[in-house]
């Protein structure tokens, strides 16, 4: 009877020490990306766009991101690109759409507008925790008939008028050989942030007459 009792109990020490160590696991969770996210972007990608300015808000408990929004000014704070503009330099105004966020996927829809440069359906995966996030996507971007595609990653914190410190990174994976000579090069990119540092709620369908800034320079086209 001992024996079996013994038994008994040390498969229940067994049981409890894997849930322990599964609590464990889902709590390192909760400061990291999620595995879609780590798949997608490679360590030196990651670690590029941070040294560039970026800032990256991990975590897999993100907020209600869903809405319509206007970064103005988008202003230039990091560059990899040879000869760039110089810091500072005022880009077009970003409108975007962010829907169909789905929280147990960590994922999420984009639309945007940037001076002629536009996506839409965009499917992207989420971070963060509290007010925080991050999204990464890939964008399959078209610029004067020419294709590309980038990596976009949005940043910032919510609160009720919009999104407060908004972060960008516009960063080139694949311009197709860049026949066109209009995008940046190839695993280059540029981090840009709503210099005001308030990114409102907006009306996305007047994204090509509504403009609060005196600058047509889309994210990813190269100096002219």
């Amino acid at each position: 009877m001992k024996k079996s009792l013994f038994g008994w109990m040390m498969i229940l020490s067994v049981l409890l020490l894997g849930l322990t160590s599964c609590k464990k696991d889902d709590k390192a969770k909760d400061d990291e990306l999620s595995k879609d996210i780590k798949n997608f972007v490679s360590d030196e990608t990651l670690n590029q766009i941070i040294d560039m300015g970026m800032v990256i808000n991990k975590g897999v408990d993100p907020p209600d991101l869903e809405g319509e929004y206007l970064a103005s000014p988008y202003e230039l704070i990091g560059t990899s690109v040879e000869d760039d503009y110089s810091l500072g330099t005022v880009f077009a105004d970003y409108y975007f759409r962010l829907y169909d966020q789905d929280n147990d996927n960590l994922s999420i829809k984009l639309d945007y507008y940037n001076g002629g440069e536009q996506g839409s359906g965009l499917g992207g995966f989420i971070s963060g925790k509290g007010d925080k996030f991050s999204i990464f996507i890939e964008v399959n971007s078209e610029y004067s008939g020419y294709e590309a595609t980038l990596l976009h990653v949005i940043s910032g914190t919510m609160s009720k008028d919009g999104i407060k410190n908004f972060y960008f990174t516009n960063y080139m994976l694949d311009n197709n050989g860049n026949e066109g000579n209009v995008w940046i090069e190839e695993e280059t990119g540029r981090v840009l942030k709503d210099s005001d540092a308030n990114t409102p709620f907006t009306d996305y369908e007047y994204k090509s007459t509504k403009s609060t800034m005196n600058s047509f320079i889309p994210g990813a086209i190269k100096v002219k």
